[in-house]
């Protein structure tokens, strides 16, 4: 019998370190592809406002919230744009999105099967003088699906 329940136990435990393990690499895996398009995605938005607004700021991102899902590839950017001296009238969300469909196409990125362009802004809003941009980029397909249901919320709020 103490045989029988040692052989449990052991069983028990090799299965808790199983999934312990596959856990981290799942989740180094995934931070290797967030960090990487993070990346990918601040160059494009940086080379574009360079083009854009003749500057010579970066600006880094910062994940979109995690709700939507840990594979969904979405960073957000915001910055002074009164005291950049921009006018939003030259600088719109159109122009930008124009911008990066070129850029990506002029440097052959990836984008998953069924996305249409690899980058979309998801979000332009402002508050106190803060210009916030959210931009997807269409690499994989957690992130397809988190803008077709951003497409749903947005028809079903109209």
């Amino acid at each position: 019998m103490s045989i029988f329940i040692i052989c449990i136990v052991a069983a028990i435990i090799v299965i808790i370190l199983y999934l312990a393990i596959h856990r981290l690499v799942l989740n180094r895996a995934t931070m290797m592809v967030r960090n990487n398009a993070q990346k990918v995605t601040d160059t494009a938005l940086n080379d574009c406002l360079r083009e854009l607004l003749h500057w010579n700021k970066s600006l880094d991102s910062q994940i979109v919230a995690d709700v939507w899902g840990k594979g969904v590839l979405a960073f957000e950017y915001h910055f002074d744009y009164k005291k950049a001296d921009i006018s939003l009238d030259d600088f719109t969300k159109q122009k930008l999105a124009s911008l990066l469909d070129e850029y990506a196409k002029q440097h052959h990125l990836q984008t998953a099967p069924k996305a249409k362009q690899a980058f979309v802004i998801t979000d332009w809003w402002t508050y106190e003088g803060i210009l916030h941009i959210d931009v997807a980029y269409l690499v994989n397909e957690a992130t397809v699906e988190y803008i077709d249901d951003l497409k749903r919320l947005n028809q079903n709020s109209k």
